[in-house]
């Protein structure tokens, strides 16, 4: 156990469910925040349009992109077959698939579910506040990358919905797992322990994941390595 033998400790670190200990947490803590960036990611290749060309990010989310405006003498209006609002030519673009949640919602969602977890709640939103930024940023580095090398975005499209459910439970799963690593939040050796953790999750991300799966656990620990 990578937090045992430290004799300062106002709580034992063995505390949480039987069979877990808060370095168990932290570990749990970093396999979802890996998942989450995958997830993130599949999101993204989700999205209308994604990886279609430059504007392609933009253009969706309120038909500003280059070129969706009228010209003049023309009738307004959508494209056909998309509703008000959309891209041109693009598909109609539920909420679930618009990209990952923005940064405000996700804390007030966890601090909703960590007054039930029992788990301080300031602690939580900001943690899943850095999920949710963390998840921003593959969002963005994937749709730029589409956009220059529209070769390298994958053909299937995935179902957004789905994905937006399984984010949910991951992120339910991340409140538990904060449950248990709690004991271990301030602990000294809690910066290094979850870095090592870290490192053993981001065995075979690409540095845009990696780089996700390091600002999603930046408010885990009170403190930082040295």
């Amino acid at each position: 156990m990578l937090l045992a033998g430290c004799a300062d400790q106002p709580g034992p670190l063995s505390e949480g469910p039987p069979g877990a200990t808060p370095a168990d947490g932290l570990a749990r803590i970093a396999e979802l925040t890996a998942q989450r960036a995958t997830l993130a990611g599949q999101l993204a290749l989700a999205e209308p349009g994604a990886g279609s060309g430059s504007g392609s990010e933009a253009g969706s989310e309120a038909g500003s992109g280059s070129g969706s405006e009228a010209a003049p003498g023309s009738e307004p209006g959508p494209a056909p077959g998309s509703e008000a609002g959309s891209g041109p030519g693009s598909a109609p673009e539920s909420e679930a698939a618009r990209g990952p949640e923005p940064g405000p919602a996700a804390g007030a969602d966890a601090r909703a579910a960590a007054e039930r977890a029992g788990v301080d709640p300031e602690w939580a939103a900001r943690v899943l506040t850095d999920q949710a930024a963390a998840a921003e940023q593959v969002r963005d580095g994937l749709l730029r990358r589409w956009a220059e090398q529209p070769d390298t975005r994958p053909a299937e499209r995935p179902d957004p919905a789905q994905l937006r459910s399984e984010l949910a439970t991951v992120d339910d799963e991340l409140v538990a797992a904060l449950r248990v690593a709690a004991p271990a939040r301030t602990h000294e050796d809690c910066p290094t322990s979850l870095a090592q953790a870290a490192v053993a999750r981001a065995e075979g991300l690409d540095d845009l994941h990696r780089a996700a799966l390091g600002r999603g656990l930046m408010s885990v620990c009170d403190g930082t390595p040295d």
